[in-house]
């Protein structure tokens, strides 16, 4: 059963992307912090609990490295068969783009240029708005694997 939708939508993410990444910290932070806790509490040698945090340490450092984007999205624009993006202040039409993690209060998404360049940005409710939020969510999943094929 194939349906014909018709897609158009516009997304903002200028005004919130130094907010976006904050919240994204504090929530590497609190989680950082939950499983330090764990770790502290199930192991009794100072020693082997002394490696395992300096190890959490090192896999926050490199997981804040990579999430950390070094190009601001700053709008997604969806019509029908085309996509483009908005990176730091230049028109990028998009060869892909999909849902990499999506919950209730987060969503990352990734955007992937025709040049081959693949971008990602965290998006929440709190800061693009809820109908906004669950509008961008519903597009995503309607359409979880746009190709150049089907941009084409």
């Amino acid at each position: 059963m194939t349906a014909n939708v018709h897609l158009q939508a516009e997304f903002n993410f200028k005004e919130s992307h130094v907010t976006q990444r904050l919240k994204v910290q504090r929530l590497q932070n609190l989680f950082a912090g939950l499983v330090a806790l764990f770790i502290y509490c199930l192991i009794s040698d100072a020693i082997y609990t002394a490696l395992l945090e300096l190890i959490l340490l090192l896999v926050l450092l490199r997981a804040r490295e990579a999430i950390t984007p070094s190009a601001a999205v700053e709008s997604l624009v969806v019509q029908n068969k085309s996509a483009a993006a908005s990176i730091n202040g230049q028109q990028h039409p998009l060869s892909a783009y999909g849902l990499d993690y999506f919950s209730r209060y987060l969503a990352l998404v990734s955007l992937t240029t025709v040049a081959g360049q693949t971008y990602r940005c965290f998006v929440s409710p709190d800061l693009l708005g809820a109908v906004k939020y669950r509008q961008l969510l519903a597009l995503l999943k309607a359409v979880p694997a746009v190709s150049a094929k089907r941009l084409a």
